[in-house]
């Protein structure tokens, strides 16, 4: 075959590999060597292959079930109760680069709540 144009093939492949669709519901955060660049908004974006990547993040409501905990009242009386956390990212780069796994924090977070009732 021809070199040129194996090499025009490999790079066309190359480009097309680092397209990207993200759709209205989320948002995704571009990180270029693992530093964070920028938050990516919906629709075709593209990175570049080898060096940059993406995580992408949901921004619709997420619910979480807080399984059933045996707690105490006040007044020395056993309850099992449990639970159902409704929650909504506003800024997924919060979310992402300040929390290291933020649903297991709402989630232990929630449990710990239901614990003080």
């Amino acid at each position: 075959m021809n070199p040129p144009l194996v090499l025009t093939i490999i790079f066309i492949l190359f480009l097309l590999s680092g397209i990207r669709i993200i759709y209205e519901y989320k948002r995704a955060l571009k990180f270029r060597f693992g530093s964070y660049v920028k938050t990516l908004n919906p629709g075709f974006r593209w990175i570049i292959p080898l060096v940059e990547t993406i995580q992408v993040v949901d921004i619709r409501v997420i619910t979480i079930n807080i399984i059933s905990q045996e707690v105490m009242t006040e007044d020395n009386v056993p309850c099992s109760i449990d639970g159902v956390v409704f929650f909504k990212i506003n800024d997924p780069e919060k979310a992402v680069l300040e929390v290291e796994e933020f649903k297991f924090a709402i989630t232990q977070l929630s449990q710990a709540a239901l614990r003080d009732v």
